[in-house]
């Protein structure tokens, strides 16, 4: 049976109050002073800047579609990013890309041109994300090891997870008909199983599909110079969505230096390595779990509850709101267009 997005939402919700109920059962009253503390005005420049990643996004899927519809607007990338962020968070892995292509039909591109603009949002934001955790990972490694020392084989887990993806689809380009004899191989496998129907059928969707891939991947490499501006464009809305927690902490109060930047964003940045371990959608409890534990490291236990919870709320649950009207909007606008 299929659940509705709105339930799974709940679900988080739910989830998430769970967790800090339980962090928060001693240090509640200390917590809540600190964040009574907050000033809303203050607090706006982050969530502006959380919903900026959002609109970068936009901008991104709005260069990648253009070249297959001239008349594609800036704005209309933006709702298609907070959209497809909506239920991302929402869905279990693969209801962004779902539900962007239910959009962007509606705005008549070709199921080709659709799986053209996914591929490469996605191999190009896997590149920039490895490139940019991997910097990350060969500076801060050794003070890792020394903060948190059991965790780091998690934090290398989820990277591996992260590069696994890119390897196997630079493999798929590289030697692809070694995938179509793999995929001959295990549709074979399955007939004789009995779990498939139509073999010849799936065979070819496959062998479309990696033909495709290829494809894609070529006409990246016609265009360097607008393939390295995306992949720098992603490696910098990582930084700033890395940075965050340090802006948050500073509206804290907490004692921070410049030079505690780094650490903070190196931080953020193992958060989000093991993200990668867990199929909740929008990894909720688990994210705010590992929050806490890893950002103890620099501060006390209700001041890391007191920055998750800003965290959380600027970084994911902003999206969900600011996704969900824009699905409004373009449902709407399509059904009257109508």
């Amino acid at each position: 049976m299929k659940i509705k997005p709105i339930y799974q939402l709940i679900f988080m919700i739910l989830l998430m109050l769970l967790v800090i109920g339980i962090i928060l059962k001693d240090d509640y009253s200390i917590i809540l002073i600190q964040l009574s503390k907050i000033s809303l005005i203050a607090y706006l420049p982050i969530l502006f800047l959380c919903a900026s990643l959002g609109m970068i996004q936009g901008w991104i899927l709005y260069r990648l579609a253009k070249p297959y519809q001239t008349n594609f607007k800036i704005s209309e990338g933006i709702l298609f990013a907070f959209s497809g962020s909506f239920f991302n968070s929402v869905t279990p892995l693969g209801g962004g890309q779902v539900s962007l292509t239910y959009i962007l039909r509606k705005k008549h591109f070709s199921y080709t041109e659709i799986a053209a603009i996914l591929w490469k949002d996605f191999f190009l934001f896997q590149l920039a994300l490895i490139i940019t955790v991997t910097m990350i990972l060969g500076i801060s490694m050794k003070q890792a090891l020394l903060a948190f020392p059991k965790t780091v084989v998690w934090i290398l887990f989820g990277y591996c997870i992260n590069i696994s993806v890119i390897l196997f689809l630079y493999s798929m380009n590289r030697f692809p008909q070694l995938y179509i004899k793999i995929s001959s191989l295990l549709i074979l496998f399955l007939k004789k199983l009995h779990f498939i129907q139509d073999p010849e059928t799936l065979f070819i969707k496959g062998k479309d599909m990696i033909d495709q891939f290829n494809i894609h991947t070529s006409q990246l490499k016609q265009n360097k110079k607008e393939t390295f501006l995306i992949i720098i464009t992603h490696g910098c809305r990582l930084l700033l969505l890395y940075a965050v927690p340090y802006l948050i902490a500073l509206l804290l109060q907490l004692p921070l230096t410049l030079e505690d930047l780094f650490r903070v964003i190196s931080i953020s940045c193992f958060v989000h390595m093991l993200n990668a371990l867990t199929p909740l959608p929008g990894d909720a409890g688990w994210s705010e779990g590992m929050f806490i534990f890893l950002f103890m490291s620099m501060f006390t236990k209700s001041a890391a509850v007191s920055m998750m919870i800003l965290w959380r709320f600027a970084t994911f649950y902003l999206n969900i709101i600011l996704g969900a009207c824009c699905f409004i909007m373009l449902k709407r606008k399509y059904e009257s267009s109508k």
